[in-house]
């Protein structure tokens, strides 16, 4: 059982990660938790694409707060996520974009 220092410092860390105050009081016996991150097996294969559900998970907070440091989230990844995933997906998608239109612009 985690004392209260500890607690407190779940708590500050799982807010920093976009959970809410709320959230972390009530009790969450299962949960469904979605990867933000691709997972790959120890060959490189891809083991599960970003987005992929993993129901049933335990619902405590320092559980939630060990899952949410390896990239899974209980909200599915979109745009408008703010975790260091999510984030580097994007500035990735927009950097491929960028270097197709500079592939596919013509030279004047």
């Amino acid at each position: 059982m985690a004392g209260i220092m500890d607690r407190n410092r779940q708590k500050k860390e799982l807010i920093d990660l976009g959970y809410s105050v709320n959230w972390i009081d009530e009790s969450h016996p299962k949960v469904t938790l979605y990867w933000h991150r691709d997972t790959y097996n120890i060959e490189g294969e891809l083991q599960r694409p970003f987005g992929t559900p993993l129901h049933n998970q335990n619902g405590t907070a320092d559980t939630v707060l060990n899952k949410a440091r390896i990239g899974l989230f209980q909200w599915p990844p979109s745009e408008s996520c703010t975790c260091r995933w999510c984030v580097q997906r994007a500035k990735a998608t927009e950097k491929e974009t960028k270097q197709a239109k500079l592939e596919t612009a013509e030279p004047s």
